[in-house]
């Protein structure tokens, strides 16, 4: 047996020395081929991971691909191998049939948004496990797709049709290839030829789209170089491996995976901002800049969101509390016309201290935040703090907040311009009516308008 044959041999035995039982897994990776990696890739398929038409007994990239989205789904280290663990999850993994809506979180929902994902519906760039605004969105715009009612609850009819079109997707991106030799002509051919190219083994100047004997020399100095029958037939395996080395190759270099959103005191940057942005727009951030860092001030207006938003008050933003909050950012513009008309309905309500609603009554800061809300923008309670939390303008314009130093220094009173010098508000002494920026007592406590 020649030294090169010993080397070969050796290798097939210690692949198939290392496959594991019905229970175990002696970490299967990338390079093993195996039966036991044919069962691994069926049951992945199952599971809805191993999106390759046929499970090959290669355990190349697609195959490794696969093992990470679901140790991702399943909270498991993201390492592509396949070790007892994940061999012991993925067995008893059962995708649930349940519906999944809005405040759903666990394997269920990462599965759901891999495969939303996967069809260019889901764009948040983690997989989270969390079903907030952002899947929503995303289950909606599949189901419309689809001819499914837009609810964005993932039933089972919509989980079934978007399980079906993830398998579609995927055997349309990489059809089902059927054994090719010498005489076979085509598309495939001319696949072949190019990936055969890209790896150095096919010299011939052109790609043909046909299977003469240059392509099986090439074919079969491949198949030595990487263990399989040398037989310049280009079979299933060998169709698959050529595939994934020449996919391997011309990938770009991979980038670190995206480290899961962890923001807390002490970091900076642009996922700051973004959360400092969106938390001033819902009325917790209440500093006057959006700064990029991570300070008390911020971490105190995350953890006011997290209670309210009924998640663990930690005041440290991970990846549901970061999907969460985007999903809540009230939309950059909201309806003038209708804010004014709410207001004009409130005229003559009384003022109440502390009041909120037109049953008890209104303060100022309360009337105000009243009226946003129903345009679905939250403000914080205090004329101070909704101060900090508009743009400033030059001059008003209908539907911004304008505001006056009266009892105590700095802005201590608001109201809602409603345009031609008027504004509407809730004054101490006359309830909900509406005011002249003109009159000599509001011109002289003026102090600006902001814009939301």
């Amino acid at each position: 047996m020649k030294p090169s044959h010993v080397v070969l041999a050796a290798a097939f035995a210690s692949a198939l020395f290392l496959a594991p039982g019905d229970g175990e897994a002696a970490e299967w990776k990338e390079g093993m081929t195996s039966p036991k990696v044919k069962e691994l890739q069926q049951l992945l398929k199952e599971k809805g991971f191993f999106t390759y038409p046929r499970a090959t007994g290669y355990f190349g990239t697609i195959t490794e691909e696969a093992v990470k989205a679901f140790q991702r789904a399943v909270n498991l280290p993201v390492t592509g191998v396949v070790d007892d663990a994940t061999y012991a999850k993925l067995r008893a993994f059962t995708p649930s049939a349940r519906a999944l809506a809005v405040g759903s979180r666990g394997d269920d929902v990462k599965v759901l948004q891999q495969r939303l994902k996967q069809l260019g519906y889901f764009q948040y760039p983690e997989i989270t496990g969390y079903f907030g605004t952002v899947t929503e969105k995303a289950v909606k715009q599949f189901q419309r797709a689809n001819g499914l009612p837009a609810n964005g609850t993932a039933d089972a009819a919509t989980l079934e049709r978007l399980e079906r079109a993830a398998s579609q997707r995927a055997a349309a991106a990489s059809p089902s290839p059927a054994a090719l030799k010498i005489g076979s002509r085509g598309s495939q051919v001319s696949q072949l030829q190019t990936n055969l190219k890209q790896l150095g083994y096919f010299t011939y100047p052109n790609v043909t789209g046909y299977y003469g004997t240059i392509t099986a020399d090439a074919v079969r100095r491949f198949q030595k170089d990487n263990g399989l029958p040398a037989t310049g037939l280009a079979d299933e395996a060998t169709l698959a491996r050529i595939a994934d080395a020449a996919k391997k190759k011309t990938a770009p270099p991979a980038e670190p995976n995206r480290p899961a959103i962890r923001l807390t005191i002490g970091s900076r940057g642009h996922d700051v901002e973004r959360v400092q942005t969106n938390l001033k727009q819902l009325g917790y951030f209440t500093y006057p800049t959006i700064t990029g860092y991570y300070g008390t001030i911020t971490a105190d207006a995350v953890r006011r969101f997290q209670q309210d938003a009924k998640l663990p008050a930690t005041g440290v933003v991970d990846g549901d509390t970061y999907e969460r909050l985007i999903g809540q950012a009230p939309a950059v513009s909201f309806d003038p016309i209708g804010l004014i008309a709410d207001a004009a309905e409130l005229l003559g309500t009384p003022y109440v201290w502390g009041g909120e609603t037109p049953e008890v009554g209104f303060d100022c800061s309360g009337f105000i935040l009243y009226v946003f809300k129903k345009q679905s923008v939250s403000l914080p309670r205090t004329v101070a703090q909704i101060w900090n939390v508009g743009k400033q303008v030059s001059s008003p314009a209908v539907g911004d907040i304008v505001f006056f130093e009266t009892y105590k220094k700095g802005p201590s009173h608001a109201g809602i311009y409603i345009g031609n010098g008027q504004f509407v508000h809730s004054g101490a002494s006359t309830g909900v009516m509406i005011s002249q920026l003109s009159n000599p007592y509001w011109k002289a406590r003026y102090l600006g308008a902001k814009r939301l």
